[in-house]
C-alpha cells in the first residue's frame, strides 16, 4: 500500500514539473530526453540485478507488455499535448475519470461486484457534466474541444495501459522491466513522430537541450520512482484499488494548479469535483 501512496505523490510532483517545463521548452525535446534517461536508468538496474528475469519473458508476454506500453505512451502524448495550453485542474479531473473507466471494466468483465456501482456511476456522470458545463461557460475561454478530446483519449489510454499491465504483472516479472519497456516505447514513439514530422523540433533544439537538461534529469528521477512504485503497488493489488489510492494524485494536481498557476475554481467547479470524487469513493466502498 505504501508503494501506491508514494507513487501518487511522485506523479503529482511530476505533473507540476510537466506544466512548468512545457511552458518554457519544446514538448518533444522534453519527452524524448526524459524518456531516454529513464530507459537507460532502467536498463542499468536490470543489467546489475535482474538479468536472469529477462529469460522468463516469452514472446506472448513481451507483446502484451509492448501493447500496454504503447497505450501508456499514447496517453502521455495526449496528456502533455493538452497540458501545453490546459490546466492542472483539468488534468486532475480527467485522472478521476480514468478511475471510472477502470472500475467500469472490472465491474463488467472481471465480475468485481460493487453494490454502489449504479449510484457511483450516476455521481460521476453528473459531476463530469457539471464540469463540462462550467468550462464551456468559462469567461476566460481557456478551454477548447481539442483539449477535452485529448484529455479523454488520455483517460482511455491510461486505463487500458493500467489494466494490461495488471494482467502482465501476474506473471511475477520484476516491475523495473515494465518501467524500462514503457519508457523505451515512449522514446521510440517520440523519435518516430519527429522523423515523420521534423518541424516538431525547433531550430534551436540543441540550445534547448542544454538548457532543459537539469530539470529533465530531476523529472526523470521523479517519474522513474513514480512508475516503479506504481507497478510494485499494482503487482500486489488490482487496478481499481490502485487507481483509487492514486486519487491523491489528481487532488494534489488540482491543488498545485490553484496554488502555483492560479487556476480558477468556483463553487460550481468544486461541486463537480465533489460528485466525481464521491462516485469514485462509492465504487471502492465494498472492495477495500
Amino acid at each position: 500500500m505504501i508503494f501506491l501512496i508514494l507513487s501518487s505523490i511522485f506523479y503529482a510532483l511530476n505533473n507540476l514539473f510537466w506544466k512548468r517545463t512545457l511552458s518554457e521548452f519544446n514538448l518533444w525535446i522534453v519527452v524524448g530526453l526524459r524518456s531516454i534517461l529513464t530507459s537507460i536508468t532502467g536498463i542499468i538496474i536490470i543489467s546489475f540485478f535482474y538479468s536472469e528475469a529477462i529469460q522468463t519473458i516469452n514472446d506472448a508476454i513481451l507483446t502484451s507488455i509492448i501493447c500496454a506500453s504503447i497505450l501508456g505512451a499514447l496517453g502521455l502524448i495526449c496528456m502533455i499535448s493538452a497540458l501545453k495550453k490546459g490546466s492542472l485542474s483539468q488534468l486532475g479531473v480527467f485522472n478521476l475519470i480514468t478511475v471510472f473507466f477502470i472500475a467500469s471494466y472490472l465491474f463488467i468483465f472481471e465480475n468485481i461486484l460493487v453494490q454502489n456501482y449504479t449510484i457511483a456511476a450516476l455521481f460521476i456522470i453528473i459531476g463530469f457534466l457539471c464540469y463540462l458545463f462550467q468550462i464551456k461557460n468559462n469567461i476566460n475561454k481557456r478551454y477548447s474541444s481539442r483539449q477535452l478530446v485529448l484529455f479523454t483519449m488520455m483517460s482511455f489510454s491510461f486505463a487500458g495501459s493500467s489494466l494490461l499491465h495488471w494482467y502482465n504483472l501476474k506473471q511475477d516479472i520484476p516491475a523495473v522491466i515494465f518501467v524500462s519497456i514503457q519508457e523505451s516505447v515512449v522514446f521510440l514513439s517520440v523519435l518516430l513522430l519527429v522523423v515523420v514530422k521534423p518541424t516538431l523540433l525547433p531550430q534551436n533544439g540543441y540550445f534547448q537541450i542544454k538548457k532543459v537538461l537539469n530539470p529533465v534529469v530531476l523529472m526523470s528521477i521523479i517519474i522513474f520512482a513514480a512508475v516503479w512504485t506504481g507497478f510494485l503497488g499494482l503487482q500486489s493489488t488490482n487496478p481499481l484499488i490502485s487507481s483509487l489510492i492514486s486519487l491523491v494524485t489528481p487532488m494534489l494536481t488540482i491543488l498545485f494548479g490553484v496554488l502555483f498557476y492560479k487556476d480558477q475554481w468556483n463553487y460550481f467547479s468544486l461541486l463537480a469535483l465533489l460528485f466525481i470524487a464521491s462516485g469514485v469513493y462509492l465504487i471502492n466502498l465494498e472492495i477495500i
